[in-house]
């Protein structure tokens, strides 16, 4: 606006002047002598031309005074971490602080205080036949404030970097609530890298991040629809195609049911190959997982010796679908035997009975609509599925056959680095026996990056 009105006033000092000019030119000869009528004529012409350019400037100025100023207010975008140089090696750091407050309504029964009550855990949710009793609760934490640094170094023509993140809820230790809410931190990630390299715990190069919604749950991921593993690994990455060698762990169900535990004798890495592409403007990501199912424990009592393999593997399709100014993002995942891969384990990867493994089928996907409605205001739809394929035989009938969910929320950014939430969910858990029950929740964040 100062630029238009500098503007404006110089164009109406140079029109004065010209007028001015043209005014006194024919005035000069005239000095000495009455004007005659001819430039008595011109004369007139001249200030009537002065008096109309006047009265449009006039104009045009009062039509910007009334005019509401407009102001383009910045979209929320994520903050940058700070940066110094050390020699060669250039230095970032950052991170966010996260406070959550949290109104919970468990339909059929108890729920500990932990993880179940810090963040959406699918199996965590009571069931029963109708005879449980609802409990509710208040909850208030700031476990996930999380800090990172990273390193990048140019070294005899080659990028080498590093990655080092933790936060507060992902091991908390023996804090409690009475006095102190005091937490351990918890590794998260922890790689190196080098060119196309990476070594280290990173996040499944099965899960992909890019379909990430925006939520206000720990899992930014709706959790019973979602992939969701971080692991030591090796990658390689070329353009959109990646492929990796993971950590194996067999979760193991015992036969006829009872608690899922890794059994920690698989020995061979679990495979991953990955293409990220395009369509337009729509990205998409098609993953492949196989890997060995195995276990083998000694003889123990009366317990015979077991020793069984089996091989597992699934596919996943995600991406994210730019609508103008808002988007859809998805996922949809299946297979056998990858149960530790979806839905923060809430199926087991197979089930151990007569010696033998037997995997456990599985699939999983949500959809994820935001829309803005300014730039400080906006809003995710969610909706996810899970569903697994339980011989009730083999699994007894209190494992999880089914659960579904769905969330909405309205965010606000008053500045690019905070914000402040609510979000409602609600979720549905069912078991092979055909138990049921449901989770009601009000989450209220706020979030500050730096």
């Amino acid at each position: 606006m100062a630029s238009v009105r500098f503007a404006a006033s110089a164009y109406t000092v140079a029109a004065r002047a010209l007028c001015a000019s043209a005014l006194l030119l024919p005035l000069a000869p005239l000095a000495q002598a009455a004007p005659d009528a001819e430039t008595t004529a011109v004369i007139r012409e001249l200030r009537q031309r002065l008096d109309a350019l006047e009265a449009q400037l006039a104009a045009e100025r009062a039509a910007r005074s009334a005019a509401p100023a407009v102001t383009a207010a910045a979209p929320p975008v994520p903050a940058k971490a700070g940066e110094a140089k050390l020699g060669d090696t250039k230095l970032t750091w950052g991170g966010y602080v996260k406070a959550d407050a949290m109104y919970s309504r468990f339909s059929e029964g108890e729920v500990a205080q932990g993880s179940g009550r810090d963040f959406y855990l699918p199996n965590s949710i009571p069931v029963s036949a109708g005879g449980g009793d609802s409990r509710e609760f208040f909850d208030a934490h700031a476990k996930e404030t999380r800090l990172f640094l990273k390193t990048e170094t140019a070294l005899d023509g080659h990028k080498l970097g590093t990655h080092i993140e933790f936060d507060f809820i992902v091991s908390q230790g023996a804090g409690t609530e009475v006095v102190t809410n005091a937490y351990n931190p918890g590794l998260r990630r922890a790689f190196v890298t080098y060119d196309n390299w990476l070594l280290g715990q990173e996040w499944s190069t099965f899960q992909n991040l890019g379909a990430l919604p925006e939520t206000l749950d720990f899992v930014a991921f709706p959790s019973e629809g979602t992939v969701f593993v971080r692991q030591p690994q090796v990658r390689y990455t070329r353009g959109g195609l990646q492929l990796a060698l993971e950590n194996p762990e067999t979760s193991v169900l015992p036969g006829g049911g009872g608690a899922v535990a890794g059994d920690g004798d698989s020995s061979i890495p679990d495979a991953i190959a990955r293409y990220n592409f395009k369509l337009g403007a729509t990205e998409l990501t098609l993953a492949g997982l196989l890997r060995q199912l195995r276990v083998e424990n000694p003889a123990a009592g009366a317990a015979a010796a077991v020793k069984d393999s089996r091989t597992g593997g699934g596919l996943s399709f995600s991406g994210r679908i730019p609508l103008g100014k808002d988007d859809l993002k998805f996922m949809l995942t299946s297979g056998d035997g990858i149960g530790r891969y979806v839905a923060l384990g809430t199926s087991a990867d197979a089930v151990l009975s007569a010696g033998e493994l037997d995997s456990i089928g599985i699939t999983a996907g949500y959809l994820a609509y935001k829309h803005q409605w300014s730039p400080q205001w906006r809003s995710t739809l969610t909706a996810s599925a899970f569903e697994a394929d339980n011989d009730i035989a083999l699994t007894g009938g209190a494992v999880t056959k089914s659960v579904r969910s769905y969330s909405g929320n309205l965010l606000y950014s008053p500045v690019a680095k905070l914000t402040f939430g609510v979000e409602y969910r609600h979720a549905s858990r069912e078991v092979v026996s055909g138990a049921d029950g449901d989770l009601d929740r009000l989450q209220f964040s706020t979030k500050y990056s730096f």
